[in-house]
């Protein structure tokens, strides 16, 4: 097992785009010690069975080959016991989408400003074949641009962001009361009662999340491994509680059911770090989170974000890396002083041997390829199914009633939607439409941008599905893809869930 960590290694944060941009390369399985029922930790997941109805793909699992996007046979959904019900595009989903009862909210990216079409998309979903635009959010966080920090608390029914404008923001932290109508959010702390302007509040953002109680909500800001805890109790005047430095780099995390325990991550290496933050739950007069447990790993990067979960009394994380190796994996972390590797759930074209073939397939279509970006659960307590935007993969469902012996059941890649410069604008709320379109654009003839990040040529024969899916009712499921919007969907018979 990879060994306990609590020194972190130091480096230029710069140095994340070069890791984005590699992040296709081979990686190395963290062990090959046997776990019970003799299954390591790294060996392959199951392909799922696809019904009649299916139309799956036709490379290695999770792979979309190069002659598919010079064919443009990529242009066409690639799935696997999911039909789709409906959809809508809007401008583009952004990176990270957010839902609530029968609303989806897209998150909105920051350059979109410069469209004059920016906030946060509000769709209802009550007919999900036919789900409808409402209204956009345009306070300062939600026009800012949330990347991933805009976040449901189920439990109070509030929505909020922090405005990141970039990579990083500051100052901007909004937030929506959506428990009586979703369709219809109310700014909480907007100034005087305005609903595009709120008070500023203290707070660095790349990321953040909601304690489940929804009493406060983590931001963290990636570079410096800063951290902020905003007291939410009274929606309409959040304010800092705590912030400071958890170490070199963080991004996303999770809070346990009782609010004292935050399952952080690491950048480099990638990781988690895992906190007692009871001082800053039970509101003591000088909160600090306590680091109480961690975890590296030398085949995967950019750690994203966590998940808690219990199975059969027994408490475990999923954790989810976005470079290096693409993978999400399952820790033991019934001790959480100790956390271990139970499972890797690595697709196919993202293992060593298929290096090449990635190289190959994603160098015209920006800075992610087949990584693992967001995951959801169907639900945290004895959860049967993970659901993962795998960026050009798709959304990939496993079955992970066994934790140690997860089986994929089903996928579903949206497909490209093509075009050329013409969607910047009309898709100015997608990541992927403005690197992929925009540095060809800006380039100069010996020293392109669009070599620098990845970019060999322009190429929307896929999209980039980074959001967690969301299950709902028995038999749907929902997500975004920064190109396509909404999909909704329902698994077919074919799908075996649990």
């Amino acid at each position: 097992m990879p060994s306990v960590i609590t020194r972190r290694t130091v480096g230029a944060f710069a140095l994340s785009l070069v890791l984005v941009a590699s992040s296709t390369s081979g990686a190395t399985p963290a062990t090959d010690d046997p776990v019970p029922d003799d299954v390591a930790p790294d060996a392959p997941i199951g392909l799922a069975e696809c019904d009649e109805g299916s139309a799956p793909e036709t490379g290695v699992q999770g792979q979309v080959p190069r002659e598919d996007r010079i064919s443009k046979r990529s242009r066409d959904p690639y799935t696997c016991n999911l039909e789709k019900l409906g959809d809508l595009q809007g401008s583009g989903a952004g990176i990270l989408s957010a839902k609530y009862e029968n609303c989806v909210f897209f998150g909105s990216f920051g350059p979109s400003l410069l469209t004059g079409r920016p906030g946060v998309q509000v769709i209802d979903v009550s007919d999900p074949e036919s789900p409808r635009h409402v209204r956009t959010l345009r306070s300062p966080a939600m026009a800012a641009g949330t990347w991933e920090t805009l976040k449901v608390n189920e439990e109070r029914g509030l929505l909020a962001a922090v405005g990141t404008t970039a990579l990083i923001g500051a100052l901007k932290f909004d937030v929506y009361d959506i428990s009586s109508d979703c369709t219809d959010p109310q700014l909480t702390n907007g100034i005087a009662g305005s609903d595009t302007i709120s008070a500023p509040v203290d707070v660095l953002g790349h990321e953040g999340n909601w304690s489940p109680d929804g009493r406060t909500y983590y931001a963290t800001s990636t570079g410096g491994g800063w951290l902020t805890a905003i007291d939410v109790e009274d929606p309409a005047k959040p304010r800092k509680i705590w912030s400071g430095s958890t170490g070199f780099g963080n991004h996303g995390l999770s809070v346990s059911d009782d609010g004292n325990t935050l399952y952080g991550v690491t950048l480099f290496p990638g990781g988690v770090q895992i906190f007692d933050v009871s001082s800053i739950q039970d509101r003591h007069g000088h909160p600090r989170p306590q680091e109480i447990g961690s975890l590296s790993w030398d085949d995967g990067e950019l750690t994203q974000h966590t998940i808690p979960i219990t199975q059969d009394g027994r408490e475990y994380l999923v954790v989810v890396d976005e470079a290096g190796g693409g993978s999400a994996r399952i820790l033991d972390i019934e001790d959480p002083t100790s956390p271990e590797l139970v499972r890797n759930i690595r697709l196919e074209i993202n293992r060593p041997e298929h290096h090449d073939k990635r190289r190959a397939d994603t160098g015209g279509d920006g800075l992610w390829g087949y990584e693992a970006h967001y995951c959801n659960v169907d639900r945290r307590d004895e959860p049967t199914a993970l659901g993962c935007g795998f960026v050009q993969s798709g959304i990939r469902v496993f079955d992970i009633a066994d934790v140690r012996k997860p089986q994929e059941i089903a996928y579903y890649n949206p497909g490209g939607i093509g075009g050329g410069p013409e969607n910047l604008l009309r898709l100015a709320n997608s990541p992927h439409a403005l690197v992929v379109l925009a540095p060809p654009l800006i380039s100069f003839r010996d020293l392109s941008l669009s070599n620098l990040i990845g970019t060999v040529q322009p190429d929307m024969n896929t999209d980039w599905c980074m959001s967690p899916p969301f299950f709902v009712g028995d038999d749907q499921l929902w997500f975004t893809c920064s190109d396509n919007g909404l999909i909704t969907t329902r698994f077919t018979d074919g799908a075996g869930r649990t």
